[in-house]
């Protein structure tokens, strides 16, 4: 077999092994699959966030609310937030978005990936040493 025929034939299993493997994370998405395969913490979602949340001492997260309608707009260009009556979480599908949203947030804004949380000085609530919501968000999906 010519080289140029097992590079071709290798190329396309390669291909065709990506979707397949998109299709069987997502059962059924091939896009939101090759993403979570290059970028896993992209999809995180506000629910993955509050579940992770969920048993840290001292991070408590009550009254969950989804507040998506009201807070995702043209503006606040975020797919989805969800407010406790402690944190925000807004998700993101654009990482420039979530910049954008966090500068506005000032000190009560802190970015991980394609997370924001908002709360009073999230900013400042980034010591990897101390459990905080920041750095909770901050260990989930570090593989990228």
């Amino acid at each position: 077999m010519p080289k140029r025929s097992i590079v071709i034939t290798t190329t396309v299993t390669l291909a065709a092994a990506v979707i397949v493997a998109g299709l069987w994370v997502t059962g059924g998405d091939p896009f939101r699959g090759i993403q979570e395969l290059i970028a896993p913490r992209s999809t995180m979602t506000a629910e993955d966030v509050f579940n992770g949340f969920q048993g840290q001492p001292g991070l408590p997260v009550t009254n969950l609310q989804d507040i998506t309608a009201e807070a995702c707009s043209d503006e606040v260009r975020c797919s989805q937030a969800v407010r406790a009556d402690q944190i925000t979480v807004y998700q993101f599908e654009d990482r420039d978005d979530a910049e954008g949203f966090t500068a506005a947030l000032g000190d009560n804004g802190y970015q991980s990936g394609w997370i924001v949380l908002e709360y009073q000085d999230a900013k400042y609530d980034t010591d990897s040493a101390e459990s905080s919501y920041a750095t909770v968000v901050d260990a989930s999906w570090t593989s990228e």
